[in-house]
């Protein structure tokens, strides 16, 4: 054979290697797992959707770096796939359908409220597994909706956090007179706080509500003050109508109030810095958390440091909370013998993992649900005092009220 001959043999050995060793890499990479993103991304709870959306991506980024997950031996890398539901039902009806129907997703991720309800009957009648913000309605949760979790926590805990903390820290404040936004929604939030008010001996002496989207709360906070409350409690305006919350604390102020406020919904994160005055600062008692505090948990302050140094905004307390359930489904979805998500919703249900808040998690609520589908929110309890948001209690939780007696 000739030396052209043998050169082009060399040749051909080469290529052959080379596209088998290609072919073989090629076949041997994971799929993808698309995992559907619905929440608000604009309108006023667009800084919770942005939270919400943050979460889930973080999420998604730690468990594809360790592999992503492996199904029934096959690997695949987690895919995100993000719509906005404008907090709108029909909106979020649409995106279900999408997500269902055009993407063959198999779990969703951020449905709020008002979406949430328009979007729930497409997932479920699909049995497709949710994770959803909280049941805005009594119907939204039962044994005949067990595809759908709710990563918020109970309400009820939200509420108990503001309301043990008073109770503590100012056993002299009694009197509660709510301000709260005029929505559908706004009864369960209202129950909520009645709840947990005559739980901790706080009297709830009424509420005063205002329209979706006002700005100037004077007439409002006229008939609130009348009530000569101890404590204004301001429901769910941070997470319906975002920095208004913190318009609302301001001109509380204004107007004289020097009692307790106390702000269970968050409103966007440094709104309260940036709109609330310094000097007006103080006797703010919330659910927003300083995770520098010494008592909170390693795994929230490294969530919370590498969401500020991802975003450059810091994180409200929903980011925690979604991560906290969703990064263990993933862990847990690695080692599924199936595709049949029926199977991944039966098993993950009886599922047990390690806290993002320091405790072992799992699934609760069935004795106000009927449902195990919520787990613990974190029960830290913070309180602004001379301008600065301190974090330096944690609320002991009614276990009673949602933990099932075996």
């Amino acid at each position: 054979m000739n030396r052209t001959a043998l050169v082009f043999v060399a040749f051909v050995i080469a290529v052959t290697l080379v596209s088998g060793q290609a072919f073989a890499q090629k076949a041997a990479s994971p799929k993808t797992l698309d995992i559907g993103i619905a929440t608000p991304l604009t309108g006023p709870a667009a800084h919770l959707g942005a939270n919400i959306k943050n979460a889930a991506l973080i999420a998604i980024d730690d468990q594809n770096a360790q592999g992503g997950v492996t199904i029934a031996g096959q690997k695949y890398l987690l895919n995100p796939i993000v719509l906005d539901t404008k907090k709108d039902a029909a909106v979020g009806k649409a995106v279900a359908e999408q997500l269902v129907y055009d993407k063959k997703v198999k779990v969703v991720i951020g449905p709020f409220i008002d979406d949430a309800i328009g979007a729930q009957p497409v997932l479920e009648s699909n049995k497709i597994m949710s994770f959803i913000v909280t049941p805005s309605t009594k119907d939204m949760t039962g044994p005949n909706k067990p595809f759908s979790f709710f990563f918020n926590g109970p309400i009820p805990q939200m509420f108990n956090t503001g309301a043990a903390y008073i109770q503590k820290f100012y056993p002299n404040a009694k009197t509660v007179v709510t301000m709260a936004p005029d929505l559908p929604d706004t009864v369960m939030f209202l129950n909520s706080s009645q709840m947990m008010c005559k739980l901790h001996g706080l009297e709830w002496v009424g509420a005063e509500k205002f329209p979706f989207g006002t700005t100037d709360f004077s007439p409002f906070i006229t008939r609130a003050m009348a009530k000569n409350p101890d404590i204004i409690e301001t429901n769910s305006t941070g997470g319906n109508m975002g920095g208004l919350c913190a318009q609302l604390i301001k001109q509380l102020r204004q107007a004289g109030y020097k009692g307790v406020i106390w702000v269970p919904a968050l409103p966007p994160p440094g709104a309260v810095e940036e709109v609330v005055p310094e000097n007006y600062r103080t006797k703010i008692v919330t659910n927003d958390i300083d995770w520098e505090a010494p008592i909170v948990s390693n795994a929230y302050r490294d969530l919370s440091r590498r969401y500020l140094k991802k975003y450059n905004v810091p994180p409200i307390d929903i980011v925690g909370q979604l991560y906290n359930v969703t990064k263990p489904f993933f862990e847990f979805l690695s080692g599924q013998k199936t595709m049949d998500a029926t199977k991944w919703m039966e098993g993950f249900a009886n599922y047990r993992w390690k806290g993002l808040y320091g405790k072992e998690a799992a699934w609760i609520g069935k004795p106000m649900f009927g449902i195990n589908r919520m787990p613990f929110r974190a029960s830290w309890a913070s309180e602004y005092i001379n301008g600065k948001l301190q974090t330096k209690w944690e609320a002991p939780i009614p276990m009673d009220l949602f933990v099932e007696k075996k």
